[in-house]
C-alpha cells in the first residue's frame, strides 16, 4: 500500500511540473527549493544504475573491452552506489527546511547525464 502511494505522489508531482527534467544550475544555490531536492533525490535513485553502464562504456572506449568490463564495472558500481546514497539523502531530507547553502546538490554533476562522455579522437 505504501509503495503505491509513494509512486502516485511521485507521478502527480511529475505531471504537475514539480519535477521538471532540467534543474537550476549548481552555482545558483538560492534557486533550490524542496521540490528541487525531491526531484534530484528521486531522479538520482532511479538513474543510479546508469552509472554502471556508462562507466563500462567510457572505459571501454578509452582503453579496451577487457579493462571496460573489469575496471569500468567496479568504477561504475562505486559511482552508482554514491549516486544512490546521495539520492536517498536528498529524498529523506527534502521536507526539512535547511539553510539555502545546504539545499545544493551533494554530487557534481547533479545528474548522471550531465557528466562528460567518452573522448573520441
Amino acid at each position: 500500500m505504501k509503495r503505491h502511494s509513494v509512486q502516485t505522489v511521485a507521478l502527480v508531482a511529475f505531471l504537475a511540473g514539480w519535477i521538471p527534467l532540467a534543474g537550476a544550475s549548481a552555482s545558483d544555490v538560492s534557486a533550490y527549493t524542496w521540490q528541487d531536492k525531491l526531484k534530484r533525490g528521486a531522479v538520482n535513485i532511479i538513474t543510479s544504475p546508469v552509472e554502471i553502464a556508462r562507466d563500462i562504456h567510457i572505459t571501454t572506449e578509452e582503453k579496451n573491452l577487457l579493462v571496460g568490463w573489469t575496471v569500468g564495472l567496479v568504477k561504475g558500481l562505486g559511482e552508482g552506489l554514491v549516486r544512490l546514497g546521495a539520492g536517498a539523502i536528498d529524498l529523506l531530507t527534502f521536507p526539512f527546511n535547511f539553510p539555502e547553502s545546504h539545499k545544493a546538490p551533494l554530487l557534481d554533476p547533479e545528474y548522471v547525464w550531465e557528466k562528460p562522455g567518452p573522448k573520441y579522437v
